[in-house]
């Protein structure tokens, strides 16, 4: 079990590695990011619990896809944003 859990935090760690990459590579911040999930342009759900945000700022527009979740011991008006996706095109 404890190897299971090393190869998970590897994977996991890749991943994060991944966005920080693709986060430098496109100069999208952080702030931009949550702007987009708090306050989109666009807003979009599927039937498969798949969302999509779009926000546009300045020159260049900034998609992110994710999924919803509800936190375990949360407040009744609070969801958790698992993001599988930023985007970054010119506007």
């Amino acid at each position: 079990m404890a190897a299971e859990t090393i190869q998970q935090d590897e994977r996991n760690r890749h991943q994060i590695n991944h966005a920080e990459e693709y986060q430098i590579l496109y100069s999208i911040p952080l702030k931009q990011v949550l702007e987009t999930l708090n306050h989109p342009d666009i807003h979009e759900g599927l039937t498969t619990g798949h969302y999509t945000a779009e926000k546009t700022f300045g020159k260049h527009r900034v998609y992110v896809y994710y999924y919803k979740t509800l936190p375990l011991n949360g407040k009744a008006d609070e969801v958790y944003a698992v993001v599988d996706f930023i985007g970054y095109s010119e506007a």
